[in-house]
């Protein structure tokens, strides 16, 4: 009997170790925003590089929709303090613009996590009310290491599978 309570609590211990792993994922905190409101956005960037490489760059393409007049670069903070060292700017490729987010390598996260790396920025997200804008992202490591952060999320609003890397979503309200 006291074997079978062991495996029991070690058998949630572990899952609940699974479950803080899988939540791990870049996103913005909160994830609802008003739409067409110049507001302060935050995005929360784990650490899915490998165990052995820190994170140097994180580059998000903005929607469509973005008017990049609207952008202000606000900083990027970990354990409360701003990181002087990195820094945000927007810049333009194969039509697209993007917020290239760059430093000198640092362990980031997970999600909320002791190490998370917060990038805040202002930006008008603009859309209808019930929208969702996707912010494609590419985290890039030391030696060479990227996580393509682009899974479409499921329509249900679940979050995708322990393995999965979904989009960043700022749903509108």
């Amino acid at each position: 009997m006291r074997r079978s309570k062991k495996i029991a609590l070690l058998t949630c211990f572990v899952t609940a170790i699974g479950v803080t792993a899988a939540n791990a994922h870049v996103e913005f905190n909160p994830d609802s925003v008003k739409a067409n409101v110049n507001q302060v956005l935050v995005l929360d960037v784990p650490h899915d590089c490998t165990a052995a490489t820190k994170t140097t760059l994180i580059k998000f393409q903005l929607p469509i929709s973005i008017d990049t007049a609207t952008f202000k670069a606000i900083g990027v903070f970990q354990h409360g303090k701003a990181l002087t060292t990195w820094h945000e700017k927007l810049t333009r490729s194969g039509g697209r613009n993007y917020i290239a987010v760059s430093g000198p390598a640092i362990i980031t996260g997970p999600d909320g996590g002791k190490n998370a790396a917060d990038i805040k920025f202002k930006l008008t997200p603009a859309g209808a009310k019930g929208s969702q804008l996707k912010f494609p992202a590419v985290q890039y490591c030391t030696n060479g290491v990227s996580v393509n952060w682009i899974q479409p999320r499921p329509a249900d609003g679940s979050d995708p599978a322990e393995s999965a890397t979904p989009v960043p979503v700022l749903n509108l309200n």
